[in-house]
């Protein structure tokens, strides 16, 4: 009964405290720990019309804590739930050109493509809508493992700029 207390009491604690990074262990757990990493992939760009491109990039995979405690009606205290996704923690834009040689109106297509730099466990709640956010753009010849240049970076809304599905 006492672990239980003290295991409640943990979980509160580690919910009313600042939102934390992420949750590397839990009490209940004490062998396992969270990971999450960015694992290399191939990735075919296409567009209606045009010639599909290969493409080497990074999905994030891992395991990420998350638990929900029952609530009490009324309710005492507030919900403790906390939830981690493995997800992209750097990423950069990458202009990708497709051909298109069916078409006289658009001969080549461009698509931006998320390239993903890094991965780690974050709050499930992390907006990940991209609309209005300021984004730097790299050629198609940048590869993952190079840094990124920061001399020349190209301001743009990755909305304005896609085409069809991906």
């Amino acid at each position: 009964m006492w672990q239980g207390i003290r295991i409640c009491f943990t979980l509160f604690a580690l919910h009313s405290a600042a939102a934390p990074a992420h949750i590397n262990r839990l009490a209940l757990f004490p062998d396992k720990s969270a990971w999450c990493e960015a694992k290399n992939i191939t990735q075919i760009v296409g567009h209606t019309g045009c010639q599909p491109r290969s493409i080497q990039n990074r999905a994030c995979l891992g395991q990420c804590f998350s638990y929900s405690v029952p609530n009490t009606f009324p309710q005492s205290t507030e919900s403790l739930a906390h939830c981690d996704s493995c997800m992209p923690a750097q990423t950069q834009w990458e202009v990708v050109t497709l051909e298109c040689p069916g078409s006289e109106d658009s001969p080549r297509v461009d698509k931006l493509v998320e390239r993903i730099l890094h991965c780690s466990c974050q709050s499930c709640s992390k907006e990940t809508g991209q609309e209005g956010t300021v984004m730097q753009l790299y050629p198609a010849d940048n590869t993952l493992d190079s840094a990124p240049s920061l001399t020349d970076p190209l301001i743009a809304d990755p909305k304005s700029h896609a085409q069809g599905e991906q």
